[in-house]
């Protein structure tokens, strides 16, 4: 079931001792010896007193692992003499798949220490990876030693001692290394800006920006970058005087040369128009303000921080230097701009919580001359963005198939649509005419941008479980995905003037890549590859597809990861991974649910995409809609069952599932359905949606999506009769429960009244808080602990093995 001990050292030996198990280090490398030195006394004692002693100044000595790591390999127990007093290194490589208590035990020397990964100490708590042990020791002159070594843990399934080839994929992987951020092009795509994230141990990060030439290679610093000039290659900075006055410039970062474009004593900030002629500002008005400690609650939104501020937009004219303000009122307004940033089109945002989707947009055209204004959408709740088309003839729209009475709808089973499932639409300024473009369309969109060079759309879809690259033909209304090497895009930019795009990606079993596409020909070209550095040394599983036909006759996607080490006639135990919110599960890497990290514990790991996930098609994601683990749960549990058929090397009696949001919730319904699970972890899950509705800040509004049209008051049955929590006595599976104590998205109460629940009816399940955290958990060392917790969880119910666990919360003799 497990990574078995591996015969890389020569004869290793199993040793009975007391409640372990010791294996004898057999094959060593060997450094040195060291030559020492006495340093020049200008006294006989140090500071505290203390006389200065040779061999402690010599045991002092500092090593890394790569000193050991060239040194020589060796069977021999015997040391022999050398001519003078010197330090030696004797050391060796572990690794483990699971959680390990490891004690090494050292024998024939006089005086050592014992090293593991650099930290001092003969006893330590191994999380799984590859370990460094050293044992450095003083060898007196003429004298020769004896070295035996051995490594005692009750977890020796879990290690391979020097081990070979590539190493396993550990949680520090994902946490450590370089990201790739957003790249943007220069107006003629010569330059492109990037930026990188590196996050250190201990989680110090440190971020760069940098412009790089594509024709030379050369980069150039980009401080106080704030966008690229509509011409040329040039960007516009934005610096701060003496007198705190902003300063904006334009930047040639080929010959260092500025030019003065505009100062502004406002302190204002916003985007320019094509020209740099004007700057369109969204100008902050705050709130009334309350009484701190108690105060009048005015709407269900007023309990978010910020509510009562409201935005409106205001124009900077660069050559007079004056703000001109375009929008007052009690209503946040934002601004998208034509061109030359004459005419706006105008988002002004109403709440009317009496009816669906509770937030409404009207849509304005605005001359900025005339301040004549044309109203083009008159309260429509479902659209969300919008941008002109290159000839300014029309405006694309971005929302729900609800928007613009519901013209983008295609699902011929009737369900209400999924307002996460976007759509686009094109407007015809000449006669108002909106024409859905994406209605045959499954992929949904993320983002989009019109390119200036070919009048082509741009658009970041979910692809299923991808997050693909589309191009719309807008003369012939058709739509083409981009070849691309990546299978999940994070971003995209495009040149203004030249067809060319960047993108940074990753995909499944690799990091961040970025690159350049050459939108005539198709050819990419790789700019940058950050995956060589963080993943050049390790190895992982086997990836594979993996769909099924379900009962309802559709078919439902997934895939799968195997351990490194994978051997078809053993029994493996599996996770079962699924989507929270409403977006599928995405091929990526990088993701503190790690499905690589999972598979080199050892474990099978299948990732399925039920239904309700966006990226499938509008009846697919409507399967979400007032359905609160309808459908979803059933695919899960049909999926496990047929996976489990056509794989036997996995173990049916030990199966976990796991899920964040909307996630947890269904892990925490999937229990009151089936008892196919032998543990479940629920992060940040609801229990109960009439009381999330109720209490958490986007409860009652993210149910106009999950829920629509159905209240606590309406449908009883959807709320309590698929609240976990009013079947908590269906629950035989043991949960585990994580929250963040500081979750206003699904508040802490979720996980609590389940827990709650389950101890009153005995059934086993624990309850870990975060302090200090949010919906998601970001804080570098609450993460790491949060991430083993649950890793703990199921090394023990999945893997017989409650050592992890107990370490991080040893058990407590209270009654």
């Amino acid at each position: 079931m497990y990574r078995a001990l591996k015969p890389f050292a020569v004869g290793l030996l199993l040793i009975a001792c007391p409640q372990m198990q010791a294996i004898k280090v057999e094959k060593l490398r060997l450094a040195g010896p060291y030559k020492t030195i006495v340093p020049l006394r200008t006294d006989t004692a140090d500071v505290s007193g203390k006389a200065f002693n040779q061999d402690d100044l010599v045991m002092e000595q500092r090593f890394t692992w790569q000193a050991v790591k060239h040194g020589e390999s060796t069977t021999d127990s015997i040391i022999p003499a050398t001519g003078q007093d010197n330090v030696r290194l004797a050391g060796f490589q572990v690794e483990n798949s699971g959680f390990a208590k490891v004690e090494v035990k050292v024998k024939g020397l006089r005086r050592f220490d014992v090293l593991i990964d650099g930290q001092k100490g003969d006893k330590r708590d191994l999380t799984p990876g590859r370990h460094d042990v050293v044992v450095k020791f003083l060898q007196k002159a003429d004298e020769t030693d004896t070295l035996s070594i051995e490594l005692c843990s009750e977890q020796e399934k879990n290690l391979t001692i020097n081990p070979e080839g590539k190493r396993l994929y550990t949680l520090e992987d994902y946490m450590h290394g370089v990201r790739a951020g957003r790249t943007s092009l220069s107006a003629t795509g010569r330059l492109m800006k990037y930026s990188t994230t590196t996050t250190l141990k201990g989680g110090k990060t440190e971020t760069t920006e940098r412009i790089l030439d594509l024709q030379t290679g050369n980069e150039y610093p980009c401080e106080g970058f704030r966008q690229w000039a509509s011409q040329g290659d040039r960007f516009v900075r934005r610096r701060q005087a003496a007198d705190e006055s902003n300063i904006y410039e334009y930047v040639d970062p080929l010959n260092g040369k500025t030019e003065l474009l505009c100062r502004d004593y406002t302190q204002s900030d916003g985007f320019f128009t094509e020209g740099e002629k004007r700057m369109i500002i969204s100008k902050k008005t705050e709130g009334p303000k309350e009484d701190a400690k108690v105060f009048q609650v005015l709407e269900p939104d007023d309990r978010i921080p910020g509510w009562r501020d409201r935005q409106n937009v205001q124009i900077l004219d660069t050559e007079e230097g004056v703000v001109k303000t375009i929008t007052q009122g009690q209503h946040s307004v934002s601004a998208t701009p034509t061109k030359d940033g004459r005419r706006l089109l105008l988002f002004i945002y109403e709440s009317d919580i009496t009816k669906r989707p509770f937030d409404f947009v009207t849509a304005v055209l605005l001359d900025t001359e005339t301040m004549q204004a044309d109203t083009l959408v008159n309260l429509d709740g479902f659209i969300s963005n919008a941008e002109f088309t290159p000839d300014e003839r029309g405006i694309v729209f971005s929302g729900s198939p609800e928007a613009f009475g519901g013209i983008g709808i295609n699902d011929p089973t009737g369900k209400t649509p999924s307002m996460v499932q976007k759509e686009l639409f094109l407007m015809e300024l000449s006669n108002r005419q909106v024409t859905p473009l994406t209605r045959d369309f499954d992929p949904n969109i993320i983002d989009w941008h019109f390119s200036q060079a070919d009048g082509n759309l741009y658009a970041r879809c979910e692809n299923r479980d991808r997050q693909d690259i589309f191009c719309l033909d807008m003369k012939k209304r058709q739509w083409k995905q981009l070849a691309l090497s990546e299978c999940f895009v994070s971003s995209f930019s495009l040149a203004k003037d030249k067809p060319l795009l960047s993108y940074t990606g990753q995909s499944d079993s690799n990091s961040d890549r970025i690159y350049t596409v050459d939108l005539k020909s198709g050819r990419e070209k790789l700019i940058r590859d950050y995956n060589e550095e963080r993943m050049g040394d390790i190895q992982l599983g086997r990836f594979e597809e993996w769909n099924f036909q379900s009962s309802r006759g559709d078919t439902i996607y997934g895939r799968y990861y195997l351990p490194p080490h994978f051997d078809a006639s053993q029994h493996y135990p599996m996770l079962v991974y699924y989507y929270g919110g409403c977006s599928p599960v995405g091929r990526y890497l990088d993701s503190y649910y790690n499905f690589h990290g999972w598979a080199a514990m050892g474990y099978v790991v299948y990732v399925v995409q039920p239904s309700g996930a966006t990226g499938f098609g509008q009846e697919f994601a409507a399967r979400h809609v007032n359905a609160y683990g309808d459908y979803t749960a059933d695919d899960i549990i049909e999926g496990t069952k047929k996976f489990c058929d056509a794989h036997p090397y996995v173990n049916r009696q030990k199966i976990g599932c796991l899920g964040a949001s909307y996630g947890g919730f269904m892990t925490m319904y999937l229990q009151t359905k089936t008892d196919i699970f032998a543990a479940a972890m629920a992060h940040a899950g609801i229990s109960n949606p009439a009381s999330y509705w109720g209490f958490g800040y986007w409860g009652y509004s993210y149910n106009t999506i999950a829920a629509a049209n159905s209240y606590p008051w309406n449908n009883p049955e959807l709320y309590s009769g698929h609240a976990p929590l009013f079947n908590a006595d269906k629950v035989h599976t043991p949960i585990l429960f994580l929250h963040g104590a500081s979750d206003t998205n699904v508040p802490i109460n979720e996980s609590i009244q389940m827990f709650n629940a389950l101890k009153i009816l005995g059934r086993d399940c624990a309850f870990v808080t975060v302090e200090g955290q949010n919906h998601h958990i970001l804080e570098y060392e609450r993460r790491i602990k949060w991430v083993h917790t649950f890793y703990a969880w199921f090394a023990k119910y999945l893997q017989d093995d409650p050592t992890w666990w107990n370490t991080l919360y040893p058990p407590k003799n209270i009654k």
